[in-house]
């Protein structure tokens, strides 16, 4: 689901005034100016070598000794007091009156956090999780066999012993039925994932299947015990349960997506991989059935222990976007508080409505071909039974077709999706039609080869149209709505082809006892599918897709809002990217290095004048409707890593900014502290930027965070000069240890969220300078991050 896969928006409340919790020496302006008796801080300088600074040499301050200029460090140099630094190298107890030190030891930037091995053998664990309750669909060829020598429906049959057509026909059509109502729920399903996270969406996917089987194995009782009348229903509810649970369970595979960066590709190919490799589980139950003498009921406690593999390896949701902000440096949005299907689905219906005819033509193309497979997978067994004459012969047909499955899944998916964005979308519609032909050519002929020529064609056919159903839908969708627009296509095409499947089968139903009961439809639906897919490759050579999706006006202004601009227009000058198309493709992308690209390219300056631009209740709007505070799970869990990984680097850069800047100003520099007055009274006028005045700012800000003086905050932002606000921020970024910071931020976050802090700013606008700071000063340190993960 890409909607939590776009780039972060920059809320001012969620870095409110100190908010500078990620603050890494990257070195600030050359500043010789000294005001009265004030000491000044003199410079701070870049290494030569410093990967942020791009080779610029603008950047490199030239005014500085030669010995400066030859450090291999970050230095502070002061005026007329050295032995005196404004950093502090370790606060574990922060006094806000001690933050004048002796100089100690040269602060030297922190090294970049170590590099973890991706987690393999977690992935693995959680594969198999994922395989193992991937539910009776994938397997229906085998699990059908299976229900009806169980007995399940077999009161469907004349004389009530299990075998019969009509036996066979019921069974299928339930298979069918769940298999429709679960893939017409798969919008849904992504909006549980964006709401939830991976482990927990994914945990009562598999908790769902389980008891979906537990249903049909109660089915399963009933039918064993002679009353399959009474209990037949419970198949068919349990069928629609486990089919919706593993809909749900097949997410947890994407919550590992952030921590293989290198690897999404195989990530996303293994998600689908999985699926038909769970083809193997009715067999394996079967073989264990047999050679070990369990029952199907004991078979089931191995779903106790794959819920626990979910709820232990998956990873939540706070660590999904703790490992996505590590990879890109900066966070994803947060997914909407409030998951509202029918307005998600209304705008993906307005999507679809953008281009009509194509997806009538493809939806109606795969429609008709979807029909065949499905038909032939769920009555494998009697139609192998029928066409070769033996019973054993059925079972034979179903176990290969089963095992085919696995084994494409496993060998073929992994890879074709390369191959795709090799060969183009054009190439793939060309596989789908020869691939389905020659199914629809062998299906009927008596002969084991043909037989086995069509299993695999039909499920290289299946495995590649839902790889064409993402590959069609990302043409077409928006990014930040693509999970809705493909649930949306995907419910249009299952529900297109139920009347489709039951016509064949009621069909089956009407002629007699037989193989031509079997063959006559499946050659039918051969044919239709085979033509529909012909007419639909030539549509398709003179209707391509579009080169960029056609947004709507809310599409646009939602995409643009992150980048503080109203339209893609404004981003394309903010970010440099053009055209529209490539920026569209950027933003749909998972691709990290893509992402830290667009990153990388963001122009700061730009970007505030686009937001000068705008009027001042656009941008309360927009801080209104940015999440109000981070996880803190994910705060917690980066701080500790911190604290645990940096105690053997323990003396961190605490200075102002991650990017250069190239001139200086009054309300740029920090003067070094004087003999502070009494605490909330400054000893300088307003917006001189006096030492003391600043530190007493600072000092009362914090009381009034760390007390949870909602009312005194308040007075503080509406009457305090914005500018003298600012260099209070700078003061504390400075004077506080990141944990402390984090701790700050977390408080301020609670007594001012966003639409709280939005009401002060209709109030006094002057505060919309001090938000476009914040901004730009916290984007900026992003941006150097991203660079010198670049390097």
């Amino acid at each position: 689901s890409s909607s939590h896969d776009q780039l972060a928006e920059h809320r001012p409340a969620a870095a409110p005034l100190m908010g500078c919790s990620n603050a890494k020496a990257a070195g600030t302006q050359e500043s010789d100016r000294q005001s009265g008796g004030s000491t000044v801080v003199k410079s701070v300088r870049f290494a030569d070598d410093d990967p942020l600074l791009d080779k610029d040499p603008s950047a490199i301050d030239n005014t500085a000794g030669p010995e400066a200029q030859k450090s291999e460090a970050v230095t502070l140099e002061v005026g007329r007091e050295p032995e005196k630094v404004l950093a502090k190298l370790e606060l574990k107890d922060f006094q806000p009156e001690a933050s004048v030190l002796e100089r100690g030891p040269e602060v030297t930037v922190a090294a970049e956090p170590p590099q973890t091995r991706p987690p393999w053998c977690r992935l693995f664990l959680v594969v198999f999780s994922c395989t193992v309750a991937c539910g009776v669909l994938p397997g229906q060829s085998v699990f059908v066999a299976l229900f009806s020598d169980a007995g399940v429906f077999s009161s469907s049959c004349e004389d009530g012993k299990p075998g019969c057509k009509a036996q066979f026909l019921m069974l299928t059509g339930v298979f069918q039925t769940g298999a429709s109502v679960s893939q017409a729920l798969l919008a849904p399903v992504g909006l549980f994932f964006d709401g939830w996270g991976a482990r927990l969406s994914g945990t009562v996917g598999v908790a769902l299947c389980t008891a979906g089987l537990l249903t049909i194995w109660l089915s399963v009782l009933g039918a064993l015990g002679g009353h399959d009348s009474s209990t037949s229903g419970l198949f068919a509810l349990g069928m629609v349960v486990c089919d919706f649970g593993s809909m749900m369970n097949s997410f947890c595979i994407m919550g590992l997506i952030w921590h293989f960066p290198a690897h999404q590709a195989l990530i996303l190919t293994t998600s689908t991989a999985s699926y038909q490799a769970s083809s193997f589980v009715p067999l394996v139950m079967k073989l264990m059935m047999r050679w070990a003498g369990i029952t199907f009921s004991s078979c089931l406690l191995v779903y106790t222990a794959v819920i626990y593999i979910c709820w232990v390896l998956v990873p939540t949701q706070a660590e999904y976007f703790k490992q996505a902000k590590l990879v890109l440096g900066m966070p994803l949005p947060k997914p909407p508080k409030q998951v509202r299907v029918c307005h998600m689905m209304g705008r993906a219906l307005a999507v679809l409505r953008q281009n009509t005819g194509d997806h009538i033509a493809s939806g109606l193309a795969l429609t008709l071909a979807f029909v065949l497979p499905t038909f032939f997978c769920s009555l494998a067994a009697p139609y192998g039974e029928a066409l070769f004459g033996k019973k054993a012969d059925g079972d034979r047909l179903a176990t290969m077709l089963a095992m085919l499955n696995g084994i494409v899944g496993l060998t073929v998916s992994p890879f074709v999706g390369g191959l795709v964005d090799r060969f183009g979308l054009s190439a793939l519609v060309s596989t789908l039609l020869v691939s389905y032909t020659v199914a629809a050519a062998t299906c009927g002929v008596p002969n084991w080869t043909a037989q086995w020529l069509c299993c695999v064609a039909l499920v290289l056919f299946q495995g590649l149209m839902f790889l064409f159903l993402g590959r069609y839908v990302l043409l077409y969708s928006p990014p930040n709505r693509f999970g809705a627009v493909n649930g949306a296509y995907i419910m249009f095409v299952m529900l297109m082809s139920v009347p489709a499947t039951f016509g064949g089968m009621s069909l089956t139903a009407i002629l007699p006892d037989g193989v031509e009961a079997y063959r006559q439809p499946m050659l039918g639906f051969g044919v239709i599918g085979s033509l529909g897919l012909l007419l639909y490759s030539f549509y398709f050579s003179r209707h391509p897709p579009p080169e960029c999706p056609i947004l709507l006006p809310d599409d646009e202004a939602e995409l643009s809002r992150n980048f503080g601009c109203n339209t893609l227009e404004e981003v394309m000058h903010v970010t440099g990217v053009t055209p529209q198309q490539r920026l569209v493709k950027m933003l749909a992308t998972t691709d990290p290095e893509v992402m830290k690209d667009l990153i990388r390219r963001i122009d700061t300056d730009k970007m505030m004048e686009m937001m000068a631009q705008r009027p001042l209740e656009d941008v309360a709007v927009m801080m209104e409707q940015g999440t109000d505070e981070d996880f803190e799970e994910d705060e917690e869990a980066e701080v500790g890593k911190e604290q645990g990984a940096g105690r053997a680097a323990e003396e961190k850069p605490l200075l102002v900014s991650d990017t250069p800047q190239t001139e200086a100003s009054d309300s740029d520099s920090l003067a070094a502290p004087e003999t502070p007055g009494e605490r909330g009274t400054p000893d300088a006028p307003a917006g001189s930027a006096g030492v003391g005045r600043i530190k007493a700012l600072s000092d009362r800000y914090i009381a009034l965070v760390s007390a949870g003086d909602k009312v005194g905050l308040r007075a503080y932002l509406l009457e305090e000069n914005t500018d003298d606000m600012w260099l209070s921020m700078l003061d504390i970024e400075e004077r506080l240890p990141k944990a402390e910071q984090a701790k700050l931020d977390k408080a301020f976050n609670k007594l001012m969220p966003g639409a709280e802090f939005a009401k002060l700013m209709r109030e006094r606008s002057e505060l919309r300078s001090l938000v476009q700071k914040i901004m730009k000063h916290e984007l900026d340190k992003k941006i150097a991050f991203a660079r010198r993960k670049r390097t």
